[in-house]
């Protein structure tokens, strides 16, 4: 009931909140000292404020943070799938400015929280547990809590693997760690405004550098366990706002 009323949104705007902790094994000898993080342990924190189209654009300003030491800011735009990052300005003749994008060639390193694959997910989940009512900017809300459905979620994260003889590595960090999905939906207009997703796992790092395309430090071992955990929280709110999201002026390349 709730994703059907959702489809029918033309707009929205939404904000989320990201945090990811990876805890590497003593041999591994990341994250560098530099970063300012605990030793073996790497934390990126992300957070987001946009708008999104339904059903197939969203575009947000993003803060990124790594540790305390490093901060930074990027513009994405994603239209029908297809990732955009606002990456300067053009100046004409006229005086006015005009930002600049590209497409990002690996798009996977800018983590942005994909509105429409999160609402998505709940199509994946298990039965779930009614934790009462409760309000969201003063507006009445259920609030459930629920698994994902662990059989979907392996043919999902499968079709994304660089390498598929690591299917099976994938299914067994899936089938011992746990993800959790909790959604608050509105009594009276029956609109989600509020979706959680905790998930934590256990990866080699050899399945890791297939989902990531990075290599392993010298030294470190092929087989370490990587332990990850991942929090989002994806609010919408504002909805039918007026929102325009047109493909951007893409920066010339000489």
């Amino acid at each position: 009931m709730a994703l059907q009323t959702m489809s029918a949104l033309k707009t929205a705007y939404a904000d989320y909140t990201r945090a990811q902790v990876y805890h590497f094994p003593v041999d591994y000898p990341w994250p560098p000292a530099t970063l300012g993080m605990p030793p073996h342990t790497y934390s990126l924190d992300l957070s987001g404020t946009g708008e999104v189209a339904f059903p197939d654009r969203f575009q947000y300003m993003i803060t990124v943070r790594l540790g305390p030491n490093f901060q930074s800011e990027v513009e994405l735009m994603s239209i029908q799938g297809i990732i955009y990052e606002q990456d300067g300005a053009h100046l004409d003749f006229g005086g006015s400015v005009t930002p600049t994008w590209s497409k990002p060639k690996n798009t996977q390193n800018l983590l942005p929280v994909d509105p429409f694959k999160t609402l998505q997910r709940l199509r994946g989940t298990l039965a779930p547990r009614d934790l009462g009512d409760t309000t969201i900017a003063g507006v009445r809300v259920h609030h459930y809590a629920m698994e994902m459905d662990p059989v979907k979620l392996i043919a999902e994260e499968a079709m994304a693997l660089a390498d598929p003889s690591l299917r099976p590595a994938l299914q067994d960090a899936i089938l011992k760690g746990t993800f959790n999905v909790e959604v608050w939906i509105g009594v009276d207009d029956h609109l989600i405004r509020r979706i959680s997703t905790v998930e934590a796992r256990r990866d080699t790092i050899a399945l890791h550098n297939a989902e990531t395309n990075s290599a392993a430090p010298p030294g470190a071992s092929d087989q370490g366990i990587v332990a990850i955990s991942d929090r989002i929280v994806l609010n919408f709110h504002d909805f039918n706002s007026l929102v325009t999201i047109k493909p951007p002026n893409l920066r010339q390349t000489p």
